[in-house]
């Protein structure tokens, strides 16, 4: 009997029922919440040292670039921060924060860290009990708790109990499927379109994403102990990359929680200007660099509907001629793979190219600079 009661209290005091039995939930997504990790007094790791910056840091910068992407790209999609500056928002502020606005999602941005450092690679998280003792990621994200004053806010929060391992599983079973979908996702665009090494989609206890009655992933961009990831999420090129990467994700997965297929348009980072109805108007920023694919080109602007089968297409003039291109990696295997979609969809004379300040390079120059 008192088994049952405790089970029952349990399920009676998850945030989640009020939203189930809520008529203002929808599975549509017009609301997302991005939490950048730690802040403020809480730097998260800190690194190889040789930097100012620390995760707290690169994870706000990441989590501003992904927030302008759907802002600019998804005017219907409402972004709601955490922190937008370098505070520190309580754990329990931040779930608080996601539930309140009844967002249709919650995506946590964090980079890892670890004794060896040659340990490296992207990991997305959800909600879920690892049946084993706390997990490496587990142990380094939940102890802010303790450091936190107000502590009654967590109440007994501990991940062995019966009643938290309930509870998650409770979470785990409403949202599982949609928070996998997304964490897929993203750790697809990191493998095939940033080149980082997938260390695969995980389940864990973690705070923040079992506290949120939302679809929710915590994202870890890289290892900051390891010097080669490290000096590539302090490049701004870097931070592009990987926000474009969760970025796609996301677009790919609202499509299909909206149940259409969307053209794919144009990313900030990639290009610069707006497309209109008529033309996409896509120079590329001075210092892109990256492996594409040229398609064709055209001795004037081309309309949208030219472009339909290009992915994230832009130009480079040349010659008084607009030489269009579709995609941009950094990953020779990825834009090889992409020229043969291409070739099978008819373009038989596209080939692949080096782009780097607007201008045309050597494909090993590019390699060589995007190491």
């Amino acid at each position: 009997m008192k088994r049952i009661l405790t089970i029952f209290l349990v399920l009676y005091s998850i945030p989640v029922w009020s939203y189930l039995f809520s008529s203002d939930y929808s599975i549509a997504l017009n609301k997302v919440v991005i939490d950048p990790g730690h802040g403020g007094k809480d730097p998260g790791n800190l690194g190889t040292g040789r930097y100012q910056s620390q995760e707290k840091d690169i994870a706000l910068d990441v989590s501003l670039k992904l927030g302008a992407y759907i802002k600019e790209n998804m005017p219907d999609v409402e972004v709601v921060y955490t922190r937008d500056k370098d505070i520190f928002p309580k754990l329990y502020e931040r779930t608080a924060l996601a539930n309140r606005e009844k967002a249709d999602l919650f995506i946590s941005i964090h980079c890892d860290a670890f004794s060896d450092p040659q340990a490296h690679g992207c990991s997305s998280f959800v909600v879920g009990m690892n049946h084993g003792k706390q997990s490496r990621v587990a142990i380094k994200e939940n102890p802010v708790i303790n450091s936190e004053e107000d502590k009654l806010n967590y109440g007994d929060f501990d991940i062995n109990s019966p009643e938290y391992q309930i509870e998650v599983s409770l979470y785990q079973k409403m949202y599982e499927k949609n928070s996998l979908s997304l964490a897929e996702k993203i750790q697809t665009q990191f493998r095939e379109r940033v080149s980082r090494r997938d260390r695969g989609v995980k389940r864990e206890p973690l705070y923040v994403t079992s506290r949120v009655a939302m679809p929710s992933v915590l994202v870890e961009l890289g290892f900051l102990t390891n010097p080669k990831e490290e000096d590539f999420l302090n490049t701004d090129q870097g931070k592009t990359y990987m926000a474009s990467a969760i970025y796609r994700a996301f677009k790919e997965y609202k499509s299909e929680q909206d149940g259409v297929i969307e053209d794919v348009t144009e990313l900030q980072d990639i290009v610069s200007g707006e497309a209109s109805q008529d033309q996409y108007n896509l120079p590329i920023k001075d210092d892109l660099i990256c492996l594409s694919v040229q398609v064709f080109s055209a001795s004037k602007k081309l309309k949208k509907m030219d472009l339909k089968d290009l992915d994230t297409p832009f130009y480079l003039t040349e010659n008084n001629m607009y030489k269009y291109f579709s995609g941009c990696f950094a990953d020779l295997k990825a834009v090889k793979k992409h020229q043969k979609e291409l070739v099978n969809k008819g373009y038989s004379d596209c080939f692949v190219v080096g782009v780097h300040n607007k201008k045309k390079i050597n494909i090993d120059e590019v390699l060589e600079l995007i190491k």
